[in-house]
């Protein structure tokens, strides 16, 4: 029996230091979700009973373990993590990717915005479903923002578009 201890706790140190050694520190997308959902709860004492619940039942490290073995390694080896299909930054712009709808919806200060692919162009939308622009690309990658009556609003060049996309 103590060999047999011995051999899971080997087993179970190396599996550790298998994970632990592809340098794979992720986004923890899973945790902040969790914290996010508690920090939403509103009054401080339900936020803190809510986290001290969290805590006794092991959400939090569950949501941690599951991060820290199984998303942050997709994360490692894919580039991306399954739960970051929202993305909520610090100044609370969210993100919102629907991959069946092939759309990314955009939510701050009290406003929406859609995006979609249609028709070649890019084309946002309100909260109501009303077109307000397009972004258009042409053979050399240049790229102009236009309103519904054909203005152009705004102009990149091929260079621009490339240095916006390598920055994020």
């Amino acid at each position: 029996m103590n060999k047999l201890f011995k051999k899971i706790v080997v087993a179970m140190l190396i599996a550790t230091m298998a994970v632990m050694s592809v340098g794979c520190y992720g986004s923890f997308a899973l945790t902040k979700k969790v914290y996010n959902w508690n920090g939403s709860l509103g009054n401080k004492w339900v936020v803190e009973l809510v986290f001290l619940a969290c805590y006794v039942v092991p959400v939090y490290g569950i949501a941690g373990f599951i991060d820290t073995v199984i998303l942050n390694s997709l994360e490692f080896w894919t580039g991306t993590n399954p739960m970051t299909s929202n993305v909520t930054s610090e100044d609370g712009t969210t993100v919102a990717f629907n991959k069946e709808k092939n759309e990314m919806t955009v939510s701050y200060g009290g406003k929406s915005f859609t995006i979609t692919r249609e028709e070649g162009k890019s084309t946002v939308k309100d909260s109501e479903g009303n077109v307000l622009a397009y972004a258009v690309s042409d053979a050399n990658g240049n790229m102009n923002i236009v309103d519904v009556n054909g203005n152009v609003l705004s102009s990149y060049s091929n260079a621009e578009v490339s240095s916006m996309i390598a920055s994020k």
